[in-house]
C-alpha cells in the first residue's frame, strides 16, 4: 500500500452506538494520514453526532431510510461520492448495501472486512476478528497501512464541548428538581426489546437513587422508547425530568457529558458516556461484553447474569425471548444495578480524566 492519499472517506452507515465506535478509526486515520483531507459518509443521526470534528474536513449524509432510501438513493449518493474524487475509503459497515454502493462510487483503494456481505466488491479485505473489541476491529481496518491496533487509544471522541453541554443543559434542564444531589441520566430504552431491562425496575431504582443520594434524574430515550419511559413513569413515586422524544442525539450527548451517572442498557448511550468518561452503570441481558461493545473504561459497570447458555441469543438481541423465559434480565435485580450505582456514585470525580476527549 502507498504512503499517502490526498482525499479519504471512512464510511459507516449503521446505527448511532456503531458510529461512536467508529470515531477511534477516524482519529487514527487523521494521525496515519497527516494533511489527507478526510471526510466520513454517515446517517443523519451519525452526520449530527459527528458534527464540527476537528479531524473531518467534510461530513456526507446518507439518508438510507429517507431522501436517499432505496436503489435510486443509493446510486445518487453514489454519484455525489464519486464526484468527490476519493483515493481511499475505508468502510466499518459490514452490508452488501454499503460494498456496492463505494464499488459503484469508483474509489479506486476501498477497503473492507472480508465478514462482510459482498466482500468482494473491496479492494482490500481485513479480518474482522471476533474476540477483540469493536474498536479495534474498526481499527484493524488500517493494519495495511502498518498501524498496529494495540498501540492507538480505543476510546471514542466526540465535538460536544462543556460549553455546548452546559449550554444544552441550561435550555432542556429547567424543569429538574432542585437540590445538589448528583445528576443521573437514564435510558431505560433500546430498539431491541430483550436490551431493555424491566420498566417497575427502573422505577424502584429512581426511587432508590433519589431517597438515598437525593439523585436529580433525566429520563432520556427517543421516540421510539416512550412506551417503555411511560411504564417506568407510572411506577415511579420521585419526581424526574422526561425528556424521551424531546432529544436528539446532539443534546442527549450534551445531558450525558453533564451527568454525575449513566445507568442504559446496551445502547447509544453507554457509548456517549465513554467519550466523556461519565460514570456509567450498563445492564446488559440479551447481549454479553465479549460481543466487544461494553465500553473499556474504568468508569463502566456492567450488570448482568452470568452462566446462562441461552446467552448471547443474537449479536444484537431479538425483541421477545426466544426461549420464553428472558431469564437474562428477570434475574438482574434491583439491588445488583444499585450496588453498581453506588460504586460509581462514590467514584473520586478528581480520578477522572478532565472530561472528556473532544476535538
Amino acid at each position: 500500500m502507498q504512503d499517502f492519499y490526498n482525499r479519504i472517506l471512512i464510511f459507516n452507515s449503521a446505527f448511532p452506538g456503531d458510529i461512536v465506535l467508529t470515531t477511534p478509526l477516524i482519529r487514527a486515520v487523521y494521525e496515519r494520514f497527516p494533511g489527507a483531507y478526510l471526510a466520513v459518509c454517515t446517517t443523519p443521526a451519525g452526520a449530527r453526532l459527528l458534527a464540527g470534528l476537528s479531524y473531518l474536513d467534510q461530513l456526507i449524509v446518507y439518508d438510507k431510510h429517507g431522501g436517499q432510501r432505496g436503489p435510486f438513493g443509493m446510486l445518487q449518493t453514489a454519484l455525489r461520492i464519486r464526484r468527490e474524487q476519493f483515493d481511499l475509503v475505508i468502510s466499518a459497515h459490514r452490508s452488501a448495501r454499503s460494498a456496492l454502493l463505494l464499488k459503484m462510487a469508483g474509489i479506486p483503494v476501498r477497503v473492507g472486512f472480508e465478514q462482510s456481505a459482498w466482500s468482494s466488491l473491496y479492494s482490500v479485505r481485513v479480518p474482522r476478528k471476533l474476540e477483540f473489541h469493536e474498536t479495534v476491529r474498526n481499527l484493524s481496518l488500517l493494519t495495511p497501512f502498518g498501524v498496529n491496533p494495540a498501540k492507538v487509544s480505543t476510546r471514542p471522541v466526540l465535538p460536544v464541548t462543556g460549553e455546548e453541554a452546559s449550554h444544552v443543559f441550561g435550555q432542556l434542564g429547567a424543569g429538574l428538581p432542585r437540590g445538589s444531589g448528583p445528576l443521573v441520566v437514564v435510558s431505560p430504552g433500546s430498539v431491541w426489546g430483550t436490551k431493555r431491562w424491566i420498566a417497575e425496575r427502573f422505577s424502584q431504582l429512581i426511587n432508590l437513587l433519589v431517597q438515598r443520594y437525593q439523585a436529580r434524574v433525566i429520563l432520556v430515550g427517543s421516540p421510539l422508547d416512550r412506551e417503555q419511559a411511560d411504564c417506568v413513569l407510572a411506577a415511579c413515586k420521585s419526581r424526574l425530568l422526561d425528556l424521551v422524544g424531546l432529544t436528539d442525539l446532539r443534546e442527549l450527548s450534551a445531558l450525558v457529558r453533564k451527568a454525575d451517572l449513566l445507568v442504559t442498557g446496551d445502547s447509544a448511550p453507554m457509548h456517549i458516556a465513554w467519550a466523556f468518561d461519565v460514570p456509567t452503570v450498563a445492564i446488559f441481558g440479551s447481549t454479553t461484553p465479549e460481543l466487544g461493545f461494553a465500553p473499556l473504561s474504568d468508569f463502566c459497570r456492567v450488570v448482568e447474569v452470568k452462566g446462562l447458555e441461552c446467552r448471547p441469543c443474537s449479536d444484537h438481541g431479538p425483541q421477545r425471548c426466544p426461549l420464553g423465559h428472558f431469564n437474562c434480565m428477570q434475574g438482574v435485580t434491583v439491588d445488583m444495578v444499585m450496588a453498581s450505582c453506588r460504586e460509581m456514585l462514590e467514584l473520586d470525580r478528581d480520578k477522572r480524566t478532565s472530561g472528556a476527549q473532544t476535538a
